[in-house]
């Protein structure tokens, strides 16, 4: 039979390679849908004051970035495709959800244009 030669012909060396190689194959494969989607576990871990560079190492690669102003917005997306902003002013995180998000946005649109709405 076929495949009692090709058993035959797997060490226990070959047998932990082929293991090794289709654990990295799952991890590489898993991390490459991820970028920009958070998790309700990521995201309660993220807290104001946290370096950027930590963020990115929790959350991974924003979908996209926005700036207004000096605040900087890693945007990222959770499992219902709501946006989850996350601030960023000076490296540091300043804020952490939409509400934040839209107090500078309307701000700076209010900056833009010179008037201000009562």
């Amino acid at each position: 039979m076929r495949t009692r030669n090709i058993e035959r012909s797997l060490s226990p060396l070959g047998i932990f390679a082929l293991v090794v190689a289709l654990v990295a194959l799952f991890a590489v494969a898993g991390c490459a849908g991820t970028s920009g989607n958070a998790t309700a576990a990521n995201i309660n871990s993220i807290e104001v004051g946290m370096p950027e560079s930590q963020v990115l190492s929790i959350m991974g690669q924003p979908r996209n970035r926005e700036t207004y102003g000096g605040t900087s917005f890693l945007m990222y997306t959770d499992s219902t495709g709501a946006s989850i902003p996350v601030g960023v002013v000076n490296g540091r995180v300043t804020s952490i959800g939409r509400g934040a998000y839209d107090v500078v946005v309307r701000s700076q649109a209010q900056t833009a244009t010179g008037s201000v709405r009562r």
